[in-house]
């Protein structure tokens, strides 16, 4: 009888754990693509403009690399997964993008769509 206690505890603990399990991946599943496609436009108070030069040869995780280090972005996978949901291709060239920005509208920038752009000789 105690065994047969035993094993539904442990039954009911191993659910329980699995149901977290799924509630903790569906909320992170939920954050994410929520940051894919809500982004909000940046709220420095001190917003930066630069130089950026995207050369030949720079593959997206390398671009998104440098954009999360220089805080263009705040996460880089979600920069990924945007250029390829957009079907966005980076174009090589010197371009300006400022810290206020969406990862949408670098990427707008990056692929030559946007207005702000110059390309390099």
């Amino acid at each position: 009888m105690s065994t047969r206690i035993f094993g539904t505890i442990v039954r009911m603990a191993v659910m329980a754990a699995l149901i977290s399990c799924m509630l903790l991946l569906a909320a992170r599943a939920y954050g994410f693509g929520k940051a894919v496609f809500d982004e909000r436009t940046g709220t420095a108070k001190n917003p930066r403009t630069v130089r950026f030069v995207l050369k030949e040869g720079n593959t997206v995780t390398q671009v998104a690399d440098t954009l999360e280090k220089e805080g263009f972005i705040d996460n880089k996978f979600v920069f990924i997964v945007q250029k390829y949901f957009y079907n966005s291709e980076l174009v090589p060239g010197e371009y300006r993008i400022n810290t206020n920005m969406t990862g949408k509208m670098i990427l707008d920038i990056l692929s030559g769509a946007a207005v702000e752009t110059e390309e390099a000789s």
